[in-house]
């Protein structure tokens, strides 16, 4: 379980950095001048990957009702259904703490520059 959490933490910070490398490249390409804008450019980038987090455990925690049949008994199909909601509770908190990392900075730049 702790090894869980420190590969996502570790895997967050790293999609945090890089994620605020492209606003800044973006934000130089555009012409920013004030740190208001670069930290309204973070905080931007922050809510987007905390919606993806979010569409991403929508979508892992609900069933599809199409589909091929597969003949799984129901300890089977239960078990699945737990490994889908926990890729998606995965990649939830993921994407939720690269946002919040990204809102961070965005508190941070808007602040002391």
């Amino acid at each position: 379980m702790k090894n869980t959490i420190l590969h996502i933490l570790i895997r967050a910070s790293l999609l945090s950095l890089i994620a605020g490398i492209v606003v800044t490249i973006i934000g130089l390409v555009l012409g920013w001048n004030t740190s208001r804008q670069f930290s309204d450019g973070l905080f931007w980038a922050g809510a987007l990957l905390i919606l993806i987090g979010f569409i991403s455990y929508q979508g892992y925690s609900q069933r599809a009702s199409e589909g091929p049949t597969a003949s799984l008994n129901s300890a089977d199909h239960s078990n699945l259904w737990a490994a889908d909601t926990s890729r998606g509770k995965n990649l939830m908190a993921f994407f939720g703490i690269s946002g919040l990392l990204l809102f961070g900075l965005s508190f941070l730049v808007g602040r002391l520059f």
